[in-house]
This record gives structure tokens, sequence and C-alpha cells, in this order.
């Protein structure tokens, strides 16, 4: 009986050898073909975003050098200032990307603007217009030059000190109009619908094997695993919602290189 089990196990020995090996490249392989998966759909994401943002901008350029915007800026009538927001309420209204589009002078002041209105645009009165000379997105774009575009924090809209419900993200883009001799006379700005660009990236990552994530540069959840970790710097009791807090040792690598690849304890990370 010691003879026999001796002489099976030495027969069998070899097809245990082959059967490990067979195992464990079928785990590397698997392993490789994730980590390309992975980097693929990455790519996907980040042309997904290049691609949107490209398409914002050239609308932003269009109506910054638009006729009816030149013509206002020539003569500044009420008469060309009706004309101007009748322009950007029809573009609104077509392009149904922006919830707000605006001309500002060089002191901050709308002189047309057109919100969206969850799809029945409006012409904002001249009597309801404000003075935004002294916010950061009217200061940075006022201090660009010709064709330069400023592109604000992506985040939760606030309307009256609060945030508004439901939810609406947005990304802030404008740029300085110039008039026919050369002189920076406002901006153009466009509050783009931050949710489409969210809802093309879930689109893109509805077939992948992995968790899609999106982060801003301290971390923050824009989109999560869960709805729950997102936007937690707009909340004062959901500053700690970070990836930085939920996985220290990946963010460490992932906040020091612009892109990248590895595996810890917690799974494959492609950034």
């Amino acid at each position: 009986m010691k003879r026999f089990i001796l002489t099976t196990l030495l027969l069998l020995s070899p097809i245990f050898a082959i059967s490990t090996a067979i195992y464990y490249n079928e785990i590397r392989n698997n392993k490789t073909v994730l980590e390309i998966q992975a980097v693929e759909s990455l790519k996907g994401q980040t042309e997904q975003i290049i691609n949107e943002f490209t398409y914002i901008v050239s609308d932003l350029m269009f109506l910054a050098e638009q006729n009816e915007l030149q013509a206002f800026l020539n003569n500044s009538s009420a008469h060309q200032r009706e004309n101007l927001a009748k322009e950007y309420l029809l573009f609104s209204a077509r392009k149904r990307l922006y919830d707000q589009i605006r001309f500002l002078d060089q002191a901050g002041m709308e002189i047309a603007r057109v919100n969206f209105n969850a799809g029945n645009p409006f012409i904002v009165p001249t009597s309801q217009l404000q003075n935004k000379g002294k916010r950061y997105y009217f200061r940075d774009a006022f201090m660009l030059e010709r064709e330069e575009v400023f592109v604000s924090p992506f985040d939760l809209n606030i309307e009256n000190g609060q945030i508004e419900r439901p939810l609406k993200p947005m990304i802030r883009f404008g740029t300085p109009v110039f008039d026919s001799r050369g002189q920076k006379r406002g901006i153009v700005l466009f509050n783009y619908f931050g949710a489409r660009l969210l809802k093309k990236l879930a689109e893109r990552a509805a077939s992948a094997s992995s968790h899609i994530m999106l982060l801003n540069a301290e971390g923050f959840w824009l989109k999560g695993i869960v709805p729950e970790d997102e936007w937690g710097f707009m909340y004062k009791n959901d500053r700690h919602r970070t990836f930085g807090n939920r996985f220290p040792e990946e963010w460490q690598q992932i906040s020091k290189t612009e892109s990248g690849q590895f595996s810890t304890n917690n799974g494959l990370f492609s950034f």
C-alpha cells in the first residue's frame, strides 16, 4: 500500500505541477487583461472630457466674436443690447448645455444674461442684472488675453447662499471680449451643466469591469463609488469624505504623479 501510494504520488506530481503552473499563468493573464482594459477605459474617459471641453470652448469663442456683440460694443444702445440678448436666448434654447449665458462689461456688470430655466430659457430683465465685479470668475477671466479661457473648479451651484436642490453640478467657462480697436471690453461667461459630463462618463463606464471615479485636486469625489461620498467639500460635515482618507497609501502615489497603474491590498488602481 505504501509503495502504491508513493508510486501514485510520483505519477501525479507532474500533473499537479502542470495544473498549478496553468492556474497561476491564467491568473497572470487575467490580471494583464484587466490592466489593459483599465488603461483603455481611462483613455476613453479622458477623451470624453477633452472632446466636451473642446466643444464648449468653440461655443465660447464664437460668442466672444459674434456680430451682435461687436455691434453692441460699437453702439451700446438699448436696441443693440436687446439684439444681443435675443441671440443668447436662441443659442441657449438650441444648445441646451448652459444654465446661464452672460456678457459682463469691464466693470463686471451683467449687460445681457439668459437663464436656461429647466428648458424654458428667458432673458433676464435689465432691472435684475447684477454686478459680478468682485466674483473670482470675473476677475480670473477678465485678466486673460485674447482666446485664453478661464475654467472654474467643478462644484455645485449655489443660489441665495444655499446649495441648489436638486443638485446642479456646474463648471464656468469664460473668455475676454475685445472690440474692433483691440480694447478689452468685458467677458463672455457660460455656466455649463456638469451633470452632462458626469452622465457621459457614466455611460462610457457602464461596460467597464472596474469602478470609475472622478476626483478633484484635493481628492474629493466628484463621481464616487457611492453617491454619499460625492461633493464632500461642499458640505461642512462631509469634508472627511475624501479618497485620501479612504485609501491613504494609494492617494500618496496618485497625488504625486500625473498617471500610472499599481496594485495594493485594496486592488488595482489606474489613474
